[in-house]
């Protein structure tokens, strides 16, 4: 169910939308309603004005589907039906003529609403197949690293969850979550014997391994990623204070999904089990994470995961992991 920031019926976008479409409709029954008819040029034009009704239909249509179409179809064809018993012309062809448009104007709005309904079902359809292939993708390369295979939808989950504490609008979190999930992309590139390797690595193998954020935003940028969810990817390895990698970018220089993913996958980290060691306690993850602030993190995203709560952060992962393919 969308959320209010997604664009749910109580969205600022929303509003702004039904303010618009009523604005629409006001101007066009007041330009019809003000045209004189007593000249055939006026006559023309109240006509003219009259084929108006139409539009606010189809923009009601394109924008809330049809339960936004059949609900200006009521406005506009209770306004044409008003305007007729003021104005009831005397001519038969004329009566005909705008019987024939209220009909018509009902007809165009059960349709238009339909098709766009239809067209909304099958790109849903498509977003859906479309993320659930990615998720598997993400899910193949964790598993990759000997992980449970939800790594990348957990700090996808802490990311959308961090983000909309920031005060992220929706088509940043959807960006900078799929820059999250996608942040290992690049290790595709990386052989196995170096990215599965027991032991530490050599100083060639760690500038081996250093190259996957840019392998893998050299991949997204080709299939057409978001830039901003590009970026992520390219820069998830870089540090507040400058030292890390592959630019070696500082501050706020850095993309704020980025210093995002560093914090959440921080904390993945600590509190998941890994081969050397247990899970920390979410109290000792935070300890870590927040003696880091101003170094490895930006204090302002630390400042706001502390604010975030062990239960809500509990709860996401929950969501995230029963998210992964059967």
């Amino acid at each position: 169910m969308p959320t209010p920031e997604d664009g749910g019926d109580d969205s600022p976008s929303h509003r702004r939308r039904i303010v618009l479409l009523v604005g629409l409709m006001l101007a066009i029954t007041t330009l019809h309603y003000a045209i004189p008819t007593a000249t055939h040029a006026q006559h023309q034009l109240h006509i003219a004005a009259r084929k108006l009704y139409f539009l606010p239909v189809g923009v009601a249509a394109a924008w809330f589907g049809l339960r936004g179409s059949i609900r200006a179809t009521a406005v506009m064809s209770t306004m044409l039906a008003l305007h007729a018993l003021l104005r009831w012309p005397s001519d038969t062809m004329e009566r005909a003529n705008q019987l024939a448009e209220f009909v018509t104007l009902w007809i165009v709005g059960a349709v238009v609403g339909l098709l766009f309904d239809r067209e909304r079902g099958l790109l849903d359809e498509i977003a859906k197949a479309h993320a659930a292939a990615v998720t598997g993708l993400v899910a193949a390369l964790d598993l990759r690293e000997h992980d449970t295979g939800t790594h990348s939808l957990r700090v996808r989950a802490y990311t959308l969850l961090l983000s909309r504490r920031l005060g992220l609008d929706a088509a940043r979190r959807e960006a900078v979550g799929l820059g999250a999930l996608l942040h290992d992309v690049g290790k595709i590139a990386v052989p196995d014997g170096i990215l599965l390797k027991s032991g530490p690595l050599t100083s060639a193998e760690q500038a081996v391994m250093r190259e996957h954020p840019a392998a893998g935003y050299r991949i997204l940028c080709r299939v057409g990623i978001p830039a901003e969810a590009a970026e992520c990817v390219l820069t998830h390895h870089e540090r507040y204070d400058g030292r890390g990698y592959p630019q070696g970018l500082s501050g706020d220089a850095i993309p704020v999904g980025a210093r995002i993913f560093a914090v959440v996958d921080a904390y993945d980290a600590l509190t998941s089990v890994r081969p050397y060691r247990g899970a920390v306690s979410h109290a000792e993850a935070v300890s870590t994470i927040r003696a880091g602030a101003g170094t490895q993190f930006d204090p302002r995203v630390v400042a706001a995961m502390m604010d975030l709560g062990e239960a809500a952060i509990r709860r996401t992962r929950r969501q995230a992991e029963s998210e992964l393919p059967t």
